[in-house]
C-alpha cells in the first residue's frame, strides 16, 4: 500500500516576555492599594470619576497589549492551520465519489436482505392481522444479523402474539375490544389498559344511569304527593263551600207583613268562586233577604 508522509518542521517555541514585569506589578499594586482604600465624599464625585477613568485606561492598555501580542504569536500557527485545512479538503471530492459507491453497495445488500426477510415472513405462518412492518426490527438489515437469528426472532414473536390473543380472550369483560387494540398495536399492555378504560367508562355510565333513574323516581313521587295534596285541599274546599251554602234545617223564612203582597220569586242558577268566608257571608245575606238557596250538585 502506498504511503505518504507529510513532513512538518520542528516547532520553535516562541517566547514573549514582559521585561519589566516586577516593576509593572509593583506599580499596579501601589495604585490598587491607594484606590481600594479611598473614600470619597459627595463633593468629591468628580474626583472619583477621574480616578475610575485612570484605572480603566490602565486596564484597557494592558488588555490591548495582550490581544495584540497574542495575534502576533499565533500568526504563524494560523497560516499553518489554513494550509493543513486546504490539504485535507483536497480529498473531499474523491471521498464523496467512493462513499456514494459504498452506500450504493450497502443499499443493494439491504434491499436483497429485505426481500429475503419478506419471503421468510410469508413462510412462518403469522396470524392474518400481523404484518411485517409491525414486527420488523431495523437491526435485521445489519450485515451482522444472520437470517437464522431473524427466523428465531420471528417465531418467538409469533408465539408471543398467540399467547397475547389467548390472554385477552379470557378477560371478564371487553375482551373483544382489547383484542382489536392488540391486533392493531401488538402491545398487550396497551390492549389491557384499553379494556380497563372501557370497563371504567361502562361502570361510570351505569352509575350515572342509576342516579338518573333514582332522581326521576324521586321527582315523580314528589309530584304525585303534590297532586294528592292538591286534590285533598280542593276536596276540603268543596266540602266547606257546600256546608257554607247549605241552609240550616231550622231556618224559617222571615215573616211577611200581611198588608204587603208577597213578591213573585224566580229561580236563578249561577256559579261563583268564593272563599269559605265569602260563602258564609253570602248565606247570611240570603237568609236576611228570605231567599231560599241550595247547593247545586
Amino acid at each position: 500500500m502506498e504511503t505518504f508522509e507529510l513532513r512538518i518542521s520542528p516547532i520553535k517555541t516562541g517566547e514573549i516576555n514582559i521585561e519589566n514585569y516586577d516593576e509593572a506589578k509593583a506599580y499596579i499594586m501601589d495604585k490598587v492599594e491607594t484606590y481600594k482604600n479611598a473614600y470619597y465624599s459627595e463633593d468629591q464625585k468628580g474626583l472619583a470619576k477621574d480616578d475610575r477613568a485612570r484605572l480603566n485606561k490602565l486596564k484597557k492598555a494592558i488588555s490591548d497589549m495582550r490581544i495584540t501580542k497574542k495575534k502576533e504569536y499565533l500568526e504563524p500557527f494560523n497560516d499553518f492551520e489554513e494550509k493543513m485545512k486546504e490539504l485535507a479538503g483536497l480529498t473531499d471530492e474523491a471521498l464523496e465519489q467512493i462513499d456514494s459507491q459504498v452506500k450504493a453497495f450497502d443499499e443493494k445488500r439491504k434491499a436483497e436482505k429485505q426481500k429475503a426477510i419478506e419471503e421468510l415472513f410469508s413462510q412462518i405462518g403469522f396470524q392474518n392481522f400481523v404484518t411485517l412492518e409491525k414486527i420488523q426490527d431495523p437491526k435485521w438489515l445489519n450485515a451482522s444479523t444472520s437470517m437464522k437469528s431473524i427466523e428465531d426472532q420471528m417465531k418467538s414473536k409469533m408465539y408471543e402474539i398467540g399467547n397475547g390473543v389467548l390472554t385477552l380472550s379470557q378477560l371478564p369483560e371487553f375482551g373483544f375490544e382489547a383484542t382489536e387494540v392488540f391486533k392493531e398495536t401488538l402491545d398487550i399492555n396497551k390492549a389491557i389498559s384499553e379494556a380497563k378504560r372501557m370497563s371504567e367508562i361502562a361502570k361510570a355510565k351505569a352509575e350515572a344511569e342509576a342516579r338518573r333513574k333514582a332522581a326521576e323516581e324521586a321527582r315523580k313521587a314528589a309530584e304525585e304527593a303534590r297532586r294528592k295534596a292538591e286534590e285533598e285541599r280542593k276536596a276540603q274546599e268543596r266540602a266547606a263551600m257546600a256546608q257554607a251554602m247549605t241552609p240550616p234545617e231550622d231556618a224559617q223564612p222571615a215573616p211577611v207583613e200581611e198588608s204587603q203582597p208577597e213578591p213573585q220569586k224566580m229561580v236563578v242558577k249561577f256559579e261563583v268562586e268564593l272563599t269559605t268566608d265569602d260563602a258564609a257571608a253570602l248565606r247570611e245575606f240570603f237568609q236576611s233577604r228570605n231567599i231560599t238557596f241550595r247547593a247545586i250538585k
